[in-house]
């Protein structure tokens, strides 16, 4: 079995500033946030490998670049040798089912809710116990036209409240605004099968994260709550944000490293 990567305590807003021991202990008012950069040494990405399943080498082999192929490689064999931590489970014995929108589970340990996003080189890893979650990070590469991207994908009063940003706000707010959605609807658990338009999420960058409205779930918003994670934090290159059900539960960030050879 290959040997489990190392792991470090990145940022934790609560009192505790200790690296967690191999076994990690997840109380019920808490989400953990792994941080995992992507850029890892061959003999690294070697040993994640021989840590997945059939299926997910199988995809990995799909990938035309190698540089994807590695990125997905250390993004699922991190994924894995996280939760193997909270269940004292070899990280090659996971087995993950996915619903019929692709959100993966753990069947034999429900308890245990996870989410996985990556851009550019770096990952995110959510982590709750009995609350559905979503994240979801992007990479602040400037896009061509953020404003035709609200209006295509986004609900008619979060374009309104885009126009009425100043233009230096925009693009920080198309970001904002993308990572805060995407990371709802994952936490739904139904992907893209959820119409972006028809839920608002807050869009100014200077103001807090939230579910404003939800057209198909009228009382999502006084049940969900949104995060955005510290650029200082994950890395200024990134916008990342965070759903979850119920109130906002205390949060820990820990980096995850990959082991020494």
């Amino acid at each position: 079995m290959a040997k489990s990567p190392q792991l470090q305590t990145a940022f934790t807003p609560t009192s505790s500033d200790e690296a967690p021991a191999q076994h990690v202990i997840l109380a019920a008012d808490a989400v953990h946030v792994w941080r995992v950069d992507l850029r890892v040494a061959m003999e690294c990405v070697q040993r994640l490998e021989t840590t997945l399943s059939s299926a997910e080498r199988g995809r990995a082999v799909r990938f035309r670049f190698p540089e994807h192929r590695e990125r997905f490689i250390v993004a699922h064999g991190a994924l894995r040798d996280i939760l193997s931590r909270y269940l004292d489970v070899p990280a090659s014995e996971l087995v993950f089912e996915t619903n019929t929108h692709g959100k993966p589970a753990l069947p034999e340990h429900a308890w245990l809710q996870f989410n996985l996003t990556h851009s550019g080189d770096l990952a995110l890893v959510a982590v709750t116990r009995d609350r559905p979650v979503g994240i979801d990070v992007e990479h602040k590469s400037p896009p061509d036209d953020p404003a035709r991207l609200v209006e295509q994908f986004f609900s008619d009063n979060e374009n309104a409240a885009f126009s009425a940003l100043p233009e230096s706000q925009r693009e920080a707010a198309f970001f904002t605004g993308w990572t805060r959605k995407e990371a709802y609807i994952k936490a739904l658990g139904k992907g893209l099968s959820t119409p972006l338009d028809q839920f608002d999420v807050s869009l100014a960058p200077d103001q807090p994260a939230r579910l404003l409205a939800d057209r198909l779930h009228p009382d999502h918003p006084t049940h969900w709550s949104l995060l955005d994670l510290d650029p200082d934090v994950i890395g200024s290159d990134y916008a990342a944000a965070l759903a979850i059900s119920g109130p906002l539960p205390t949060l820990t960030l820990y980096h995850w490293l990959p082991s020494k050879p």
